[in-house]
């Protein structure tokens, strides 16, 4: 949820409700001779009302499921998801008289607190990360199509680099993705199959002998870079070193503008296609890190609300049973 001037509003609705259940509060306080207290019937108000909440909130994972449901925008659920669940922490606490408690209730309350905090947190990355993520990675592709993106990235690098060296003993097979384009669709497959022949030949000479020739000792040279530093970065999962290797945009750049001067100039076009594939190798990798970080507080926040969610429902009931 971004934090921009449609969540006045709710800001706006929040804390008016908020200061007044304080002022309510404070009355029932002060009009109690022997001090608020859960059980009165001031304190059961402000509980049910904290508890109908916490039941609303759990139900916007079930609203996500259902897009086209016509029970409000999944982004107005969002929005009342987190103004009202920090108004529900307000009325738990009221309903506690402001007090931790022990035993069950103290879990709750801790648990409770993780949970808004949680949620804070979540926001606030939500609000911070995607715009980071559009500084860092101008190249971003859809999360889920990162391995594909990824392979290509290496079958194309491998095909620049035989262009000089020759075969270099991978065959990954036909890839569907592209780049540029996503995946090129054939209506006749007849003509796919001809296209691939097509392209067959073309890598079959590639692989037979060098389209660039250069001097042998400056092929082995390549060669022996990209088999040595460069593949190894365009896997799946690099090695911690490989990832070191080319961390930022000016160790990449620095790597092959060290290469550059001992390779001839026949080569420079292909060094220069290697440095644009790993500058997105290493793009990938940042969006994958930061994709994680905007995620990875949902692992504490959903399993949280879903025990709090039970656990409260056991409160109720021992404290109306006994």
């Amino acid at each position: 949820m971004l934090i921009d001037s449609r969540q006045t509003r709710w800001a706006l609705a929040t804390g008016i409700t908020a200061t007044a259940s304080l002022g309510i509060y404070l009355i029932y306080a002060l009009a109690s001779p022997n001090g608020p207290t859960g059980g009165s019937l001031t304190g059961l108000i402000f509980a049910s009302m904290g508890t109908a909440i916490i039941i609303f909130e759990s139900l916007l994972g079930l609203r996500k499921k259902y897009p086209a449901s016509p029970f409000g925008r999944a982004k107005t659920w969002l929005s009342a998801h987190v103004w009202l669940g920090l108004l529900s922490f307000l009325l738990i606490l009221m309903h506690s008289a402001f007090r931790w408690g022990n035993g069950l209730a103290a879990l709750l309350m801790w648990l409770f607190l993780v949970i808004v905090l949680s949620g804070v947190w979540g926001v606030a990355l939500q609000n911070y990360i995607p715009r980071r993520m559009t500084e860092l990675v101008p190249q971003e592709t859809i999360y889920e199509q990162i391995p594909n993106v990824i392979r290509g990235l290496r079958i194309e690098a491998d095909e620049r680099v035989e262009f000089i060296t020759a075969d270099l003993g991978f065959n990954e097979g036909e890839i569907e993705y592209q780049a540029a384009g996503g995946i090129k669709f054939y209506a006749d497959p007849a003509q796919k199959k001809g296209a691939q022949e097509k392209a067959q030949v073309v890598i079959d000479k590639r692989k037979a002998s060098p389209q660039i020739e250069i001097d042998k000792d400056a092929r082995e040279a390549l060669r022996a870079h990209y088999l040595q530093e460069v593949r190894p970065f365009l896997v799946i999962n690099p090695s911690r070193d490989s990832q070191k290797l080319f961390e930022t945009r000016e160790l990449v750049k620095a790597y092959f503008s060290h290469l550059r001067p001992i390779m001839p100039v026949a080569a420079h076009d292909v060094l220069r296609d290697l440095e644009d594939i790993c500058e997105e190798r290493r793009q990938l990798i940042v969006q994958r890190r930061l994709h994680i970080w905007l995620h990875a507080w949902l692992l504490v926040h959903v399993p949280l609300s879903f025990a709090l969610l039970v656990l409260t429902a056991i409160h109720a009931v021992l404290s109306l049973r006994y």
